[in-house]
């Protein structure tokens, strides 16, 4: 379980960018962020992650609080994809591998060599593992970055933007992956996300931010369509459609 208590972070000038921020996310449940931009969604993620301190509060797994762990123990609890990354020459078997990290002395071994092989076959992409990830497509780039990330081992994954600048095939693929992947490996998974129907149509729970603020943390079957108009500040009505809950705008 991942607890999230109460956080708030403000730059040094005093604005604050988040404020009280608290929620949970079990083993094998699939959260996705959502809110407008300047809503304080990647900063959080860098909360999460550690990669910044907050100004109070507390992020904890399995009431281990993740902030008093020194980085190395740090990545083999929570993995991080980035919104930006840039693709730097390596074949993709070396890009996957740097997942590994966190648990390497000096050289790979043949059983981390072995992860990758395994991990790359679950997301369809052994056939590029010699291939330099500068020759990918976009989608098969995001697939090497999840790769790397999942080869970490870790209990909680962490998406920032994973289907930006994606074609829609690209988009249902990677997130019908990163939903299978976190119920098989019983990840708890942060997903931030602009499109509000793949944010219903994957995600277990969802959390509203606004203006740095928790709009509102919900299961999405229950996200209300007056709470999102309210927040991205135009008429929206979620209906169902087909069994299926859509955001119509």
């Amino acid at each position: 379980m991942l607890d999230v208590k109460g956080i708030s972070y403000s730059l040094k000038n005093g604005r604050k960018i988040l404020d009280g921020i608290g929620f949970s996310v079990g083993s094998g449940e699939l959260c996705a962020v959502i809110g407008p931009n300047g809503a304080g969604k990647s900063t959080l993620m860098k909360v999460i992650t550690g990669l910044i301190n907050p100004s109070d509060g507390s992020v904890q797994f399995m009431k281990t609080d993740l902030m008093s762990l020194v980085p190395r123990a740090r990545a083999k609890v929570v993995a991080y994809l980035p919104q930006i990354t840039h693709a730097v020459s390596s074949s993709v078997s070396d890009a996957v591998l740097l997942g590994r990290k966190p648990y390497i002395s000096w050289y790979p071994s043949a059983d981390d060599r072995e992860l990758v092989s395994d991990v790359a076959f679950r997301l369809g992409i052994d056939h590029l593992l010699e291939r330099n990830v500068t020759e990918l497509s976009g989608g098969e780039l995001q697939k090497v970055l999840i790769a790397r990330a999942l080869v970490q081992e870790t209990f909680v994954l962490i998406l920032d933007e994973p289907v930006n600048h994606l074609d829609v095939k690209n988009q249902i693929d990677i997130m019908e992956t990163t939903r299978q992947l976190t119920r098989e490996s019983g990840l708890a998974t942060l997903v931030v996300i602009h499109d509000l129907n793949l944010a219903l149509r994957y995600a277990d729970s969802v959390l509203l931010l606004d203006g740095g603020k928790q709009a509102v943390f919900c299961r999405s079957s229950e996200l209300k369509s007056g709470c999102v108009s309210d927040v991205y500040n135009i008429p929206m009505d979620i209906r169902e459609i087909d069994g299926r809950r859509c955001v119509i705008y």
